[in-house]
């Protein structure tokens, strides 16, 4: 059985091809949505690429709350429905999962994804559960967990990204008036994004009362890795301080003895202050009398493109495996 894998998110599409349940990593492509008028496009220009006139089966994660017919994108004015790809792709089965439940997915098959360690922990406890969490266009998370019973992994989908920023301290409540005089409230992913990062920045240059330089994140990651201005740099502490404090409360929320990964395009720009720097490991620990407890949960940054893929590989292998 040859399948269609598809990551969607706002900024970009990757695409690859399945091959009974594992996807083929050479593959995999990369499209910038800004390319495309819509998916359709998208992923009649990968099959023409890859030289398939029709799949099997087609499984898409999407950056938005799905159903069984299809989906709106949170992040971009998207609309793909299940007749529609089902016809482009002369597929026989079309499957829509949230991106971070195909995430969440892809842990089943951890082993398979490019990964650095940040934090040992205690090793990890096999069988327990594993969370993944990140910031890229928007913030997710999800966890993986193993089964007691019928010996199939769960995968524990949520809307992370919507929950209210937990703040501390007259610094950060500066922030939340900023962020909430912008959006309305000051939601996670209103500052642990892209577009978060930005809004970071500027409130950091207008307390030193100075113009912003950048207007994008990517610049601003760019300089606050090199060094090379010490506001960009500011906002990027501020950043992973938040990430941190975040990941650490969704770690108990879960308790993932066997890992948490940290995902996500601005997550992956940040991974040399990530593994250099204390503002992640900080926040990540500051838990009270938790603190013990979180030295127990190895941290790992997946560093791999395409684990949404593997995700989609792993629905699709435990999908069949259920018919």
């Amino acid at each position: 059985m040859i399948a269609l894998a598809c990551d969607v998110g706002g900024t970009n599409t990757r695409m690859g091809l399945v091959h009974e349940g594992l996807l083929l990593t050479e593959t995999v492509t990369i499209y910038r949505n800004d390319d495309f008028a819509d998916f359709y496009a998208v992923a009649a220009a990968y099959l023409a690429r890859a030289g398939q006139a029709s799949v099997d089966a087609v499984c898409i994660a999407l950056a938005s709350v799905t159903t069984a017919e299809g989906a709106t994108l949170t992040n971009r004015d998207w609309t793909i429905e299940r007749g529609r790809v089902l016809t482009g792709c002369r597929a026989e089965r079309v499957e829509f999962i949230n991106d971070f439940e195909a995430l969440g997915f892809s842990l089943g098959q951890a082993e398979k994804l490019r990964t650095r360690r940040l934090a040992q922990g205690d090793g990890g406890t096999k069988g327990a559960p594993r969370l993944v969490l990140g910031a890229g266009t928007g913030f997710n998370a999800a966890a993986w967990c193993p089964s007691l019973f019928d010996g199939v992994p769960h995968v524990v989908a949520a809307e992370c990204g919507h929950m209210t920023l937990a703040l501390a301290g007259a610094e950060e409540f500066s922030l939340q008036e900023a962020l909430s005089r912008i959006n309305g409230r000051a939601s996670v992913e209103r500052a642990l994004s892209g577009n978060g990062l930005v809004s970071i920045y500027r409130w950091q240059c207008a307390r030193e009362g100075v113009e912003p330089r950048f207007d994008a994140g990517a610049d601003i990651s760019r300089c606050a890795v090199a060094h090379s201005d010490d506001r960009c740099l500011a906002a990027a502490n501020v950043f992973l301080r938040l990430l941190g404090r975040v990941a650490g409360d969704l770690a108990l929320a879960y308790l993932p003895y066997d890992g948490v990964y940290l995902a996500g395009g601005v997550t992956r720009a940040l991974a040399p202050l990530l593994e250099s720097g204390p503002a992640f490991r900080q926040a990540f620990g500051a838990k009270g009398r938790m603190a013990g407890l979180m030295e127990r949960f190895p941290v790992h940054l997946l560093s791999d493109d395409a684990s949404a893929l593997h995700g989609c590989a792993e629905w699709m292998r435990l999908s069949a495996a259920a018919r």
